[in-house]
């Protein structure tokens, strides 16, 4: 569960660091859009890194926001890359929290063979 919470860590830092370095000249109102599953990824992360039993709570809401605005993009937002940013930045990084959040036997069934 550590190093799933360290991946998650590094993504949101990852993104984090992105969204800054383009919002210092592009910025715009949709900050919150962007900035709030960021957000939830890097307290998830970090909920699940210390072991907080928040963090399971905080888990599902995310990957739930996570895969309800990747299944959004998916089906109305007609953009010729937008499958790419759908699976990228929401189903994968809502996938991966899931299976963070499964008991330990659970796990184990989807990270061998």
């Amino acid at each position: 569960m550590s190093v799933v919470a360290i991946l998650l860590l590094g993504w949101g830092t990852l993104l984090l660091s992105a969204w800054v370095s383009t919002a210092l000249r592009d910025f715009n109102a949709h900050w919150a859009r962007v900035m709030i599953p960021v957000a939830l990824e890097l307290v998830t992360g970090a909920g699940l890194l210390f072991r907080r039993r928040w963090a399971w709570v905080v888990g599902i809401l995310t990957s739930a926001i996570l895969v309800a605005e990747g299944l959004r993009r998916l089906l109305f937002v007609h953009v010729n890359i937008e499958w790419a940013v759908a699976l990228i930045y929401y189903l994968a990084p809502a996938i991966v929290i899931l299976v963070a959040l499964l008991p330990g036997r659970a796990r184990r069934a989807f990270l061998v063979e």
